[in-house]
């Protein structure tokens, strides 16, 4: 099956939406950090959750979570004593999803 290839021609897209694609790049461009977008696409997710999905410690995820949320990918709500995590910025859904069709059905053999 022929490659679809996109043309952009100059100046069809501004810095402004550079900047904003590049931020959400920017986030999914660790392993931990693409595995919790992912996670948090399916259903908003606790820290607890978070660290049993990743198995990795909580300060980690911890920190991993403050760059997101400074990147204005996640947003979180208390409730009661647990921080409750979700996607606040739809694009990176739809990214998300785009990689995931992209990826899921080519082999690396």
């Amino acid at each position: 099956m022929p490659k679809t290839v996109i043309r952009v021609t100059k100046n069809a897209i501004t810095d402004e939406l550079v900047q904003e694609v590049a931020t959400v790049l920017k986030a999914l461009s660790t392993p931990l950090r693409l595995r919790m977008v992912c996670e948090l696409c399916a259903e908003p997710r606790t820290v607890s959750e978070l660290i049993q999905i990743t198995a990795v410690r909580q300060t980690l995820v911890s920190q991993q979570l403050a760059t997101l949320r400074e990147l204005g990918i996640i947003a979180s709500r208390r409730d009661g004593t647990k921080m409750i995590y979700r996607i606040a910025d739809e694009n990176a859904i739809k990214i998300i999803s785009s990689l995931c069709e992209i990826y899921k059905g080519s082999t690396t053999n």
